[in-house]
């Protein structure tokens, strides 16, 4: 990965065969980051995109072959025991125009992804929430 400062946080280049929560939630650890907030474009490949069912209180999985467009990528990143945790949607594109989203589980960079990251210098965390068996954003 490549980046920059910008006036609003960081611009990062992610590397072909990155992946890319990963290499996010690694940028903001070792910046000692708060938090961040980011969006970004690309192509990537090995996508693995999830719709959560709160009835059943777990996700459903699609995953995706071949290299597909990033059309559009939103997330944060908080901190989860201690570690940056990376919560990112995506938007993607196949090959014959067909357009999926999601939950982003996993997706490495197929020749480009760049990132706009806004960093936050509040430490944001998640926690265990029973109603819906997910870990929200705790405001303390």
């Amino acid at each position: 990965m490549e980046y920059c400062e910008s006036e609003a946080g960081y611009f990062l280049r992610l590397i072909r065969g990155e992946e890319i929560a990963q290499t996010i939630a690694d940028f903001v650890g070792k910046r000692g980051l708060g938090g961040a907030f980011f969006t970004g474009l690309g192509a990537i490949e090995g996508v693995k995109l999830g719709y959560y069912d709160l009835h059943q209180k777990k996700y459903l999985e699609k995953e995706f072959s071949g290299d597909v467009e990033l059309a559009n990528m939103t997330g944060n990143v908080c901190y989860v025991d201690g570690k940056p945790f990376v919560h990112v949607h995506a938007t993607i594109l196949t090959a014959d125009f067909e357009t999926f989203s999601g939950h982003l589980f996993s997706g490495r960079v197929a020749v480009t992804v760049e990132v706009n990251l806004v960093a936050t210098s509040r430490r944001l965390t998640r926690q265990h929430d029973e109603s819906t068996g997910l870990k929200l954003i705790k405001f303390t």
